[in-house]
């Protein structure tokens, strides 16, 4: 492998088993001046699994509280010419996890920036979920749902208003309360799939509709009370319903437009149809009359 380059290394390490980590990022960790981890305790103990010294520089902690105030002391050390290794407990830094203002910063400093791609707990529960995304109906990642249940549900009602696959972070001690506010805002057949521990010996998989998941956690947790812990990744197939079109104050020439944007033309005109009482020709005909969807230019 090349020696490396003065630069920032977004490095991901394992979320569960040791061996996921790649060989690239081995040699990053093994040959920077300087890590800079979330938990300078578990990078450590990171380090002396792989046997890895520390690095000249040593750690520096860095998280969610202390990142804007230790910015400038990264800067100097990569503007030095010196090479910086940004880490998170788990994962892929910058991803739900601090380490994006100092990315930002880097660029904006038009420091070199290099991405040491592995394991992530988003891409892994996106891959075994089985839900079809599109152009027409996206993956869209909302990060850890909050903590206040009034601002839970507005996210929840936010994400049903998107179409497409959906994928959201939670914690073990709100995951009851989260499912059930779904199952309320998304509906109780909303497909779903539930990721707890990923890729660690207890890892757990829950597939099917929302209500389907509450019954076989509670059942997994009569039988092992501790099957509910470690942070939860949840995935949602969400499609808009009939129940949420008819709750709306929009019309049906709003909605065909909000459809067309976001659904094929069958599921688009299936929907107007049921609730706005028309046959499924028609609701065809007035999509049709509308004219293609406006395209993205942004993506081209």
């Amino acid at each position: 492998m090349q020696k490396l380059q003065p630069g920032l290394y977004v490095v991901a390490t394992p979320i569960g088993q040791l061996a996921d980590l790649s060989a690239r990022a081995r040699q990053v960790l093994s040959e920077v001046d300087l890590i800079c981890a979330e938990d300078t305790r578990k990078t450590t103990a990171l380090l002396n699994a792989l046997q890895i010294s520390k690095p000249s520089l040593g750690l520096l902690a860095l998280h969610a509280y202390n990142e804007r105030q230790q910015i400038s002391q990264v800067l100097e050390h990569l503007q030095s010419g010196r090479s910086v290794a940004l880490v998170s407990d788990a994962g892929t830094p910058g991803v739900s996890d601090p380490g994006a203002r100092l990315v930002d910063q880097a660029w904006q400093t038009q420091l070199a920036v290099f991405p040491i791609p592995g394991a992530s707990a988003l891409t892994a529960a996106l891959s075994v979920c089985g839900f079809w995304s599109s152009e027409d109906q996206p993956v869209t990642f909302w990060g850890f749902l909050p903590s206040k249940a009034a601002a839970r549900r507005a996210q929840f009602d936010q994400i049903g208003q998107r179409a497409g696959v959906s994928i959201v972070f939670e914690a073990p001690h709100r995951i009851q309360a989260s499912l059930q506010e779904a199952a309320e805002v998304l509906g109780a057949d909303c497909p779903m799939l539930l990721c707890r521990e990923m890729t660690k010996p207890f890892e757990t998989f829950l597939r099917g509709s929302i209500s389907e998941v509450l019954g076989k956690r509670e059942a997994g947790l009569g039988q092992d009370s501790h099957s509910g812990q470690g942070e939860h990744v949840l995935v949602f197939d969400v499609r808009p319903s009939k129940g949420r079109l008819e709750q709306s104050g929009l019309s049906l020439h709003e909605w065909a437009g909000l459809l067309r944007e976001s659904c094929p033309p069958t599921v688009s005109a299936k929907l107007l149809a049921k609730a706005f009482g028309l046959d499924r020709q028609e609701a065809y005909d007035f999509l049709e009359a509308l004219g293609p969807a406006p395209r993205d230019k942004s993506t081209r």
